[in-house]
C-alpha cells in the first residue's frame, strides 16, 4: 500500500500521467553506482596520497609555526629579562660615567698643578734674573756717580799729577771689578 501511494504520487507529479518508471530509476541507480565504485577504485590511492601529502605539509607548517612561536616567546622573554635590568645597566652606566668623570677632573688638577708650579717656577727665575739685572745697573749707575763725584774731589784738592795718577787707579780698579761683576 505505500508503494502504490508513493506510486500514484509520482504518478500525479509527472506531465503525462504515466505510472513511475522504477526500472528506469532502478538502472540509473546501479550505473550510478558502478560510476562511484570505479572513480573509487582509481581515484582511491591518488586521493589518499593527496591527503596524506597535505596532512604532511599541514604537519610541517604546524611544527614550523609551534617552532616560530617558541623562538618568538624566547625573545620575547629576553627582551623583558633585558627591560627589567635596564634600570641596572642605566646606574652601572651612570656610575661608570661619574667616575670617568672624576678621573678626567683628577687629570685635569693634576695638569693644571704642574703647569702652576712650571709657572711659579719661571716666574721666581724671571725675578731672580730681572733683580740681578736691575742690581748691576743700579751698581753701575752707582760707581758712574762715584767716579764723577770723585773726579770732582780730585781736581779741586789735588795737584795735576796726582789727580792723573788717582783717577787711572781708580776707574781701572772699577772696570776690573765690574768686569769681575759681570762674570758672575
Amino acid at each position: 500500500m505505500n508503494l502504490d501511494l508513493l506510486n500514484s504520487i509520482i504518478t500525479f507529479a509527472t506531465e503525462e500521467g504515466h505510472l513511475f518508471n522504477w526500472k528506469n530509476v532502478v538502472y540509473q541507480a546501479l550505473n550510478l553506482l558502478i560510476l562511484l565504485l570505479v572513480l573509487v577504485y582509481y581515484l582511491k590511492q591518488p586521493i589518499k596520497n593527496f591527503l596524506i601529502e597535505r596532512r604532511g605539509i599541514i604537519g610541517n607548517e604546524i611544527d614550523d609555526a609551534q617552532k616560530a612561536l617558541a623562538e618568538a616567546r624566547k625573545i620575547k622573554d629576553e627582551y623583558e629579562e633585558k627591560l627589567g635590568n635596564i634600570e641596572n645597566e642605566i646606574k652601572s652606566l651612570k656610575e661608570s660615567i661619574r667616575r670617568q668623570g672624576e678621573i678626567e677632573r683628577e687629570e685635569i688638577l693634576k695638569q693644571a698643578r704642574i703647569a702652576s708650579e712650571k709657572i711659579k717656577k719661571e716666574a721666581t727665575e724671571t725675578i731672580k734674573l730681572e733683580t740681578a739685572k736691575a742690581h748691576r745697573e743700579i751698581q753701575t749707575k752707582a760707581v758712574s756717580i762715584a767716579i764723577e763725584i770723585a773726579q770732582d774731589l780730585i781736581k779741586k784738592g789735588m795737584t795735576e799729577p796726582d789727580k792723573s795718577k788717582l783717577i787711572e787707579d781708580f776707574i781701572s780698579r772699577i772696570d776690573e771689578e765690574k768686569w769681575q761683576r759681570l762674570q758672575h
